[in-house]
């Protein structure tokens, strides 16, 4: 079978696959305010739990492309899939079964991303903190995580130097929005 087709895992055997054009890719407006952008630790550390490391990996490469692009992008789903480590069939890379096909429902089934057509996704670029009813569901170090980052954004938001944006750097002290591995 030629590399260059690819179909959804829907077709009857022996029907013509359609031609791989690659995955269209559009930027969501944010939703909240405040939000943390995908490719934050936040991201990582406190929606990872809920939708598990392909998905994780997956939304964070999405928004990357994006950002790359600085706008629309259209990419590879078979480079997509090898990207992340994800099996890839060159015959079928976004089959219903596929991994990636996997990963991508899971998206949206947390709203992570919105099927805008066949072969285009919007893409969530910003995530609004976990709700005070969600954070209990959450590992304990992720709920560590959501506390510090949530409280660096409220001080951020009063003055954008009052909190560091990162992990500590140098002989800095761990503090609001900086995240820890202690033990509770």
């Amino acid at each position: 079978m030629d590399p260059e087709t690819s179909g959804s895992g829907s077709e009857p055997p022996g029907k013509e696959r359609r031609p791989v054009t690659g995955l269209r890719l559009e930027a969501l407006p944010p939703c909240a305010d405040p939000a943390f952008p995908v490719l934050h630790d936040y991201f990582e550390m406190v929606y990872g739990p809920l939708i598990g490391p392909a998905s994780t990996l997956l939304a964070r490469a999405l928004n990357r492309h994006l950002a790359d692009a600085g706008g629309p992008v259209i990419v590879c789903p078979v480079e997509l899939s090898l990207e992340l480590g994800l099996r890839a069939s060159h015959r079928e890379p976004v089959g219903k079964t596929s991994p990636l096909a996997k990963a991508i429902d899971r998206l949206a089934q947390h709203r992570l991303v919105t099927h805008l057509g066949d072969e285009t996704l919007g893409v969530v670029v910003s995530v609004p903190p976990i709700t005070d009813r969600g954070v209990p569901k959450l590992p304990r170090s992720a709920q560590r995580a959501h506390r510090r980052f949530a409280a660096a954004s409220e001080i951020a938001q009063q003055s954008p130097r009052a909190a560091p944006s990162g992990p500590p750097v140098g002989d800095q002290e761990p503090g609001v929005g900086s995240p820890s591995t202690e033990v509770e």
